[in-house]
């Protein structure tokens, strides 16, 4: 059976319906199933073919279930992408320079700053390198990509470091001065290496989508 465009959208509709809420997703079913159905089907009841389909690739009444493994495999794929990344920069000896040269900067600024005045420096060193995230997440809301899932995952790990680094810095404050100067010297180079990750995974999931949507002139 060779399927035509209003065939193609019904089976999209199908999905929709069915609970695969990302576009991405039911793009790659999609595929599959049309394949199936040209291999498979013998008859011309697109109906019938298609709740056949669905039943040889096991997702007649599972579709609801494959859209969370759906999701849950692509955050696997860039969770491990988010680590690999880390470990990546920590093997560059220029990434290795530029960590310890900051480590040097904020020990003498500890060093010769009252407290407060150096973990206001160190807050705003925080807000200056999650800026790029604000700038870059509001203008992607303006293209209109639609629900996608790896864009999705891909603003998610670019902001994760943001996300997560209210409760390091809170529990500094509970540490003696002595623990709270290593402490803060040492969480700002590993926040910026893991923006810096998250920034990389957010590039590549638009240009997947970017790429998938010219593939397909959508």
């Amino acid at each position: 059976m060779e399927l035509n465009k209003e065939q193609i959208e019904l089976i999209d509709k199908r999905l929709k319906s069915g609970g695969i809420k990302y576009w991405d997703l039911r793009l790659e079913m999609i595929d599959h199933i049309a394949t199936d159905l040209e291999e498979n089907a013998i008859s011309n009841d697109f109906k019938k073919e298609l709740n056949n389909s669905l039943k040889r690739i096991g997702c007649y009444n599972n579709l609801y279930n494959l859209n969370t493994q759906g999701w849950q495999n692509v955050n696997k794929y860039y969770r491990k992408k988010y680590v690999e990344n880390i470990k990546n920069y920590l093997k560059s000896p220029t990434i290795i320079l530029l960590v310890i040269l900051g480590i040097i900067i904020n020990y003498f600024l500890f060093d010769y700053l009252p407290l407060k005045t150096f973990k206001l420096i160190n807050f705003s060193s925080y807000v200056i390198v999650s800026i790029p995230f604000f700038i870059l997440t509001i203008k992607l809301w303006f293209k209109k990509y639609g629900k996608s899932i790896h864009l999705d995952y891909g603003i998610f790990y670019f902001g994760f470091a943001l996300i997560m680094i209210n409760l390091p810095l809170q529990i500094s404050g509970y540490l003696d001065v002595f623990y709270q100067k290593i402490f803060l010297i040492l969480l700002l180079p590993l926040f910026t290496l893991a923006t810096f990750s998250g920034y990389q995974l957010f590039k590549e999931s638009i240009q997947k989508v970017e790429r998938i949507k010219k593939e397909l002139s959508l």
